[in-house]
C-alpha cells in the first residue's frame, strides 16, 4: 500500500496522518513545576544560561525582577521568603553569579528564611574532568555547606520531583536556604508533554515547624 493510501486510510478512519506528539522542554518544566507550587515571583540577574528561563517564566506570567547583583537578588528572594513564608526563588548564573548569590543563601538559612538559590552551571561530564567548561565549578559541592539541603538536576523528567524537594526542603521544620542546580543542557531537553506533567509534583505534606521555632 502506498504511502498516500494509508494517509486516505487514516482520514477516513478518523485519524489525521502524520501526528505528532505535542512536546514540552526544561525551560517550561521548571516554570511550571514552580507554578505548581504557588510560586509567583522569581528574583534574579539574567545572563547564560538562565537567559531565556527569565524571559519565559514572564511569558507564562511570572513576576520577575531583576536586579543589578546577585546578592541583593538573593536577599529579596530571603526577604519574600520570610514574609509570606513560600520559598523566595532567586535565579543566578553560573560561577561567579552562583558565589555572588551564595551569601545571600547562607544568610537565609542562619536566619530561618526559606528561599531556595537556583544556578544554571556548566556539563556535569566537564567539570568531573576539569577539562576547562565555560565557568567550570562543583557548584553543589560549594553551597552544600552552607545551606539545608542541596539538589542537581541532570534530567528533563526529574524537573519536577527536584523543585518540589528543594521547595520542600525550604519550609520544612525549621526554615531555611536551599540549593537547586540546573546544569545548562537540562533546559534544552525535550519530552513528551504528557510525560512531563505527570512528573510534577505538588508540596502538600512539608514537615511542622519545630515548637521551639513557633513561639
Amino acid at each position: 500500500m502506498t504511502v498516500q493510501a494509508q494517509n486516505i486510510d487514516a482520514i477516513t478512519a478518523g485519524a489525521m496522518p502524520h501526528e505528532e506528539a505535542e512536546l514540552t522542554d526544561g525551560f517550561h518544566l521548571v516554570i511550571d513545576a514552580l507554578k505548581l507550587n504557588g510560586i509567583e515571583t522569581i528574583y534574579n540577574v539574567p545572563g547564560i544560561p538562565i537567559t531565556d528561563l527569565g524571559r519565559l517564566a514572564q511569558a507564562e506570567g511570572l513576576r520577575v525582577i531583576s536586579f543589578r547583583h546577585e546578592q541583593n537578588a538573593g536577599n529579596a528572594a530571603a526577604i519574600a521568603g520570610f514574609l509570606t513564608k513560600k520559598p523566595g526563588i532567586c535565579l543566578t548564573v553560573s560561577a561567579p553569579g552562583f558565589l555572588n548569590g551564595l551569601t545571600a543563601l547562607a544568610n537565609a538559612t542562619t536566619n530561618c528564611f526559606p528561599m531556595i538559590l537556583i544556578s544554571g552551571s556548566s556539563e556535569r561530564e566537564i567539570v568531573d574532568l576539569q577539562q576547562g567548561d565555560y565557568e567550570e565549578m562543583d557548584q553543589l559541592a560549594i553551597a552544600k555547606p552552607l545551606c539545608k539541603a542541596a539538589f542537581r538536576v541532570l534530567h528533563a523528567a526529574d524537573i519536577g520531583i527536584g523543585v518540589a524537594r528543594a521547595i520542600r526542603a525550604a519550609v520544612s521544620g525549621r526554615p531555611g536556604g536551599v540549593y537547586l542546580d540546573l546544569p545548562a543542557k537540562l533546559f534544552s531537553q525535550v519530552i513528551d508533554a504528557s510525560v512531563g506533567a505527570k512528573s510534577l509534583v505538588k508540596v502538600i505534606d512539608p514537615a511542622p515547624a519545630p515548637v521551639c521555632y513557633t513561639h
